[in-house]
């Protein structure tokens, strides 16, 4: 039989991400503008035009109380997200 208070825990190493200092600095203050940007896929004969979707990318727009920042585009809304709060951690 073995005891339940005797196993320790297994340690686990807390990253804060930069979404979460925000959250923890700004808290409902911040707000996350997520955008869709098509990027238009290139065809290869120039005389012909056929409408081709590109691969769906994001951007995100945080707005702070006393500033807004705009990420770069990227395939997951995820990392705009993380970029744009990055960008105005370093700010």
């Amino acid at each position: 039989m073995g005891t339940s208070g005797d196993a320790a825990p297994e340690a686990r190493k807390t990253t804060i991400t930069p979404k979460a200092v925000i959250y923890q600095k700004y808290g409902s203050r911040a707000s996350y503008e997520v955008e869709e940007v098509q990027e238009s896929a290139q065809n290869g004969c120039p005389g012909l035009y056929i409408p081709q979707k590109g691969p769906s990318l994001f951007r995100c727009r945080l707005n702070l109380p006393e500033l807004s920042i705009v990420s770069e585009t990227f395939k997951k809304k995820k990392d705009a997200e993380q970029a744009a709060a990055e960008m105005a951690i370093q700010k």
